[in-house]
């Protein structure tokens, strides 16, 4: 008897030492599957892009309308009426820098959400990798974010200024930062989504504050003077504030996109600390969420036809 209980919980000992080497495994084994699987893939991406403006006059136009007509409501709201635009060099490009990043942002979080509800009829017929229907709106949200992005070409020609080759080079890490970190986030709620539907909505909430707790209508300094203006340390408030890593994306954006970054004009919103060892930092951390998104959304996709 004794021995058997040794041999039980030496069993159970190793299972414990061989978990994180079984879920690395598992990662890996799905990863090979995604790839295995990349022409199922863009058969995806593709019905996702046809799907989306099908039976529409304008087709790929209206990717362009939603954030021109959002960034002539808060250009006028913001810029003329509250007169921020007076102060703020360049102010539609500086809105539409943000405007971008963050349209990217929320179209891949919700996206992924609704991915796997809106294709329940699919996942109960057929048997291909569920990780493949919140991929396929990721490439769907980068094929729209470029030809959002042409926009700035247009504005760059009005304003007679273009961005120096070194400050483009910000756009990678922070395009990058904000993929993993919309992902991991798209993942997580997709799939705790199909057992809990009211998770889509609160989402939806969370991203219209989110919008707001990110340097997209006002600078950095305004942080600063807002919190001293209510008692709090200025320090202290924006150290809590860039704890949100899409402030941090957002600052890339500005210092890659918006030509009038380095002006004497633009100091005050722009973020003083070191930007490029914050941004690889939370892409590390947004690296780790992703895998466990990723996790979450494998071990929970098992049942995902029976749900739905």
């Amino acid at each position: 008897m004794q021995a058997e209980s040794v041999t039980a919980e030496g069993d159970a000992g190793l299972r414990l030492v061989n978990a994180p080497a079984t879920f690395w495994r598992g990662t890996a084994s799905d990863l090979r599957d995604v790839w295995a699987s990349r022409e199922l893939l863009r058969a995806f991406t593709a019905r996702e892009l046809r799907s989306r403006y099908k039976g529409s006059n304008l087709g790929w136009a209206w990717a362009l309308v939603r954030p021109l007509v959002m960034l002539l409501i808060y250009g006028l709201a913001v810029g003329v009426f509250l007169g921020a635009g007076r102060a703020t060099p360049q102010f539609m490009i500086f809105i539409y820098c943000g405007l971008l990043a963050w349209g990217l942002f929320s179209t891949i979080v919700m996206g992924a959400i609704n991915s796997v509800v809106a294709n329940g009829a699919l996942l109960s017929r057929a048997s291909f990798p569920r990780l493949l229907l919140p991929l396929s709106v990721l490439a769907s949200a980068l094929v729209d974010f470029a030809l959002q992005a042409s926009v700035l070409a247009v504005a760059y020609a009005i304003f007679q200024d273009v961005p120096s080759a070194s400050s483009l080079l910000w756009l990678p890490p922070a395009l990058l930062l904000l993929v993993l970190f919309a992902l991991a986030v798209g993942l997580f709620f997709a799939a705790v989504n199909v057992y809990v539907r009211d998770v889509g909505f609160l989402v939806d909430i969370g991203l219209q504050v989110g919008f707001w707790l990110t340097p997209i209508l006002y600078s950095y300094g305004q942080v600063v003077r807002g919190a001293q203006e209510f008692g709090v340390a200025g320090e202290l408030a924006t150290r809590v504030y860039m704890l949100n890593p899409m402030a941090n994306v957002v600052f890339g954006f500005h210092e890659a996109l918006w030509p009038a970054v380095d002006t004497e004009a633009a100091e005050a919103f722009a973020f003083p600390g070191q930007l490029d060892l914050r941004l690889a930092v939370f892409t590390v951390l947004a690296g780790g969420l992703l895998w466990l998104g990723m996790r979450v959304f494998v071990r929970l996709s098992g049942n995902f036809g029976q749900e739905l």
